[in-house]
């Protein structure tokens, strides 16, 4: 199983997918990057993903997940630019509803639900895009947890790909 996608270049995530992008809003959903796929194991039915930012932890004390999406049609081959906003996936919360966060940072189920930009606060930032290829499609709604697809993930996960790339701090 292969994972890509055209928006990275020498390792680094293009700026439009980010708080170095004039677009960007921390009030809402973002654009997303394109993600594109190969070789899923025969079988597979769906696909799930996690976009997520280990080197958060220092800075806010978990993992940062900045997008998570199931039941991905794996005919698509590829996730366009922006869909995350464009097309009807099933997407779950991001880290901006964390109950961790103060009142006036947590966003709600609409505007948590979808692709939240990187926006590394102290130093360029790793993050890591996990693709899972199943053999079912997956019984969640709208703004789920990470924590509950991992759940309906367990025992359907044909195989996985990761790919890792850095967003620029400033």
């Amino acid at each position: 199983m292969k994972i890509y996608s055209n928006n990275i270049a020498d390792g680094y995530l293009d700026d439009r997918f980010g708080h170095r992008d004039e677009s960007f809003d921390r009030e809402g959903p973002n654009r997303s990057f394109h993600v594109g796929w190969g070789e899923l194991p025969a079988n597979t039915q769906s696909l799930a993903l996690l976009f997520i930012d280990h080197d958060a932890i220092p800075v806010a004390g978990f993992s940062w997940i900045h997008w998570t999406a199931a039941n991905i049609d794996p005919a698509l081959g590829e996730l366009p630019e922006n869909a995350s906003l464009d097309m009807n996936l099933l997407q779950g919360l991001t880290s901006r509803a964390s109950r961790l966060l103060p009142e006036g940072m947590r966003l709600d189920i609409d505007a948590a639900s979808g692709f939240g930009g990187c926006a590394p606060p102290d130093k360029d930032h790793q993050y890591t895009l996990y693709l899972y290829a199943l053999d079912t499609r997956l019984d969640l709604e709208r703004g789920f947890y990470a924590n509950e697809m991992f759940k309906a993930m367990e025992g359907h996960i044909l195989d996985k790909a990761k790919l890792q790339m850095i967003y620029r701090a400033r």
